[in-house]
């Protein structure tokens, strides 16, 4: 029974004209934008990463301060006593990578260089590829 079941829903299944593996394939929409909509993206896309920049830098340095802060007031004899060696790698890898990320943010993405890339693009049309790889279509809106 269970057999001529599947052997009937088998060929019901593959008796009809299959219509998905067609070779006409519809031309994408290309998006073309200005260039001062570029320039707006490209502000943007500035304005966000350094934004990046602080959030990183604050948090790696409260971290630091934190653990500091920590070291400064732990009572050796609660049992919970922490070498100096110790403090300074937690304060190096929980405080500094974050706020040595947020430099670097604020350094790429800074009003300095946001300027030159702006006045670069506007006289020559070419973007550096640090920017033209972030740039989405979702920065032009």
């Amino acid at each position: 029974m269970t057999k001529r079941v599947l052997v009937i829903s088998g060929m019901l299944l593959f008796s009809g004209k299959l219509h998905a593996q067609s070779t006409d394939t519809p031309a994408l929409p290309t998006a073309t934008f200005s260039r001062s909509d570029t320039v707006r993206a490209v502000q943007h896309i500035f304005s966000k990463h350094r934004t990046g920049g602080w959030i990183w830098t604050a948090v790696g340095g409260a971290l630091a301060l934190r653990i500091a802060y920590v070291d400064a007031t732990t009572n050796s004899s609660a049992g919970l006593a922490s070498t100096t060696g110790g403090t300074i790698v937690g304060i190096g890898l929980f405080g500094g990578l974050p706020v040595g990320i947020g430099v670097g943010k604020l350094t790429r993405f800074s009003n300095v260089k946001e300027e030159q890339v702006v006045t670069f693009y506007e006289k020559s049309g070419i973007l550096p590829p640090y920017v033209r790889k972030r740039l989405k279509t979702k920065h032009f809106r």
